[in-house]
């Protein structure tokens, strides 16, 4: 019972002393999400960079940057969360469409950054598609803002 108590001292005293913003910060979430989205009728092999840098340069990011790949098979959804300082840019470096062996249509991304494209809390979602004829794959990118208190 001391214990609840107290934490109920500190939450009171805390806007006090830190102003209202650190309550805000201790219930606001400290991860960023990635979610993959294949809408495609095919595979779709994905390779991302991410890194802890905001400002990396692309190549940089490409060639130090944690490499993640994934097979999305056709209507599948993957999700990754990284903590915030971990997730300062992401890159999709490279995507194939899985038609038949030796044609992979590709697409990729431009970088992201936290504070320009996303912020801490943010869901960024990668969704790849074609056309009908196959001839247009690519990805689209959206940020689903975070939810305030």
């Amino acid at each position: 019972m001391k214990q609840l108590s107290s934490f109920f001292v500190v939450m009171i005293l805390l806007p006090v002393f830190a102003g209202c913003g650190a309550i805000i910060d201790f219930f606001q979430p400290s991860t960023t999400s990635v979610t993959l989205i294949n809408n495609s009728d095919f595979p779709v092999d994905v390779t991302l960079f991410i890194d802890d840098e905001q400002n990396i340069p692309e190549d940089a990011l490409t060639e130090v940057g944690e490499q993640i790949d994934r097979t999305l098979q056709p209507g599948e959804v993957a999700s990754f969360s990284r903590d915030c300082d971990e997730l300062q840019a992401i890159i999709v470096e490279d995507a194939d469409l899985r038609v038949v062996v030796g044609v992979s249509p590709e697409t990729s991304t431009d970088v992201l950054r936290d504070g320009d494209d996303f912020g801490c809390g943010d869901r960024i979602i990668f969704t790849f598609d074609h056309s009908a004829l196959l001839v247009d794959f690519n990805v689209t990118v959206d940020v689903q803002e975070r939810t305030s208190l």
